[in-house]
């Protein structure tokens, strides 16, 4: 029997995350939400990275290739981490990742839905399955037995990445801590009293995040009689300039509610990570925000260090 590899998995909607560490070296991949209807094209060398696979007997794309090319795209919109949309884009991270024919998933679900009740539906949906891919790309069939799954607030391993990778680690164990992960849909305010114990009472899961700034741009445009999909507006650079604005109150947004949440932030460190963070202006960003390094990663690196600590 090979051995286990534990692999951190972060099912964002925005894009896909994966983190592991195996055999000495470590590996990661990172592509857009989408899935959808794949075929063989006659020339892949547009897209830097395609992902031409058969999951679950299905012939698909994901990730850049989905968007240009399939016709039925599949966004991963929805907090349920056992739908087929979900399911297959956890089956092409591990076709992208796993190394070994056994692995041990952490996988990151939002504060919101960070339940007995998910954790049941997971485990149910992925312990103990085996799963077979095959990559058109590079002719490689993969037979992948999960042998265990855990479920892990994204923002609680955003945070445990960010300290034991940061320079003041110690000290931080004393104080107030917050955590704003921004994510595409939704963002996380997660507060953790001294030691980094959670505190229920005073995190919460807001919807607000990248996509409020491209709905905002959607609209503006569907009212000039152009019509342009969500991931369009968020790849196409001509938009850039009506972003910021939008970024800048997007983050104004966040800082007053952490002024009405938090009563005692001056006390506290408080960290913004997440996807959409990249998108902000370091200008824009308030002082008492501290902008982790990796913030795209830092929760699946995260997720990787659970796997691995708590699926002994």
């Amino acid at each position: 029997m090979s051995e286990i590899q534990y692999i951190g998995a972060d099912l964002g909607r925005g894009f896909i995350k994966g983190y592991t560490e195996y055999e000495g070296e470590s590996g990661e991949c990172i592509f857009k939400s989408i899935i959808g209807d794949g075929r063989d094209l006659m020339d892949y060398n547009s897209y830097n990275d395609p992902i031409y696979l058969k999951v679950d007997g299905e012939d698909v794309f994901a990730g850049e290739i989905c968007e240009k090319e399939s016709f039925n795209k599949r966004y991963n919109f929805s907090d349920d981490k056992t739908s087929k949309t979900t399911r297959q884009l956890l089956f092409t991270l591990l076709n992208k990742l796993a190394r070994s024919s056994t692995v041990k998933i952490g996988l990151g679900v939002p504060n919101k839905v960070f339940s007995t009740e998910t954790f049941n539906e997971v485990k149910n949906a992925y312990k103990g399955k085996t799963i077979e891919t095959y990559n058109y790309m590079t002719k490689e069939l993969k037979k992948i037995y999960i042998e265990d799954i855990i479920i892990f607030r994204e923002s609680d391993a955003a945070l445990l990445h960010t300290i034991n990778n940061h320079k003041d680690r110690v000290a931080l164990n004393n104080k107030r801590l917050g955590m704003i992960t921004l994510g595409f849909k939704t963002s996380e305010l997660t507060y953790f009293e001294k030691g980094q114990k959670f505190n229920d009472k005073l995190s919460k899961t807001i919807e607000i995040g990248n996509r409020t700034v491209l709905d905002i741009i959607q609209d503006n445009l569907d009212k000039k009689g152009i019509t342009k999909e969500l991931s369009e507006i968020d790849t196409e650079k001509e938009y850039d300039i009506i972003k910021q604005p939008l970024y800048e109150n997007l983050i104004e947004s966040i800082n007053q509610k952490i002024e009405m949440e938090w009563i005692n932030h001056k006390d506290m460190r408080i960290f913004l990570g997440g996807g959409t963070s990249l998108n902000i202006k370091d200008n824009y960003i308030p002082a008492k925000f501290e902008k982790i390094e990796e913030p795209q990663m830092a929760t699946v690196k995260g997720l990787f260090l659970v796997a691995k600590e708590m699926l002994k």
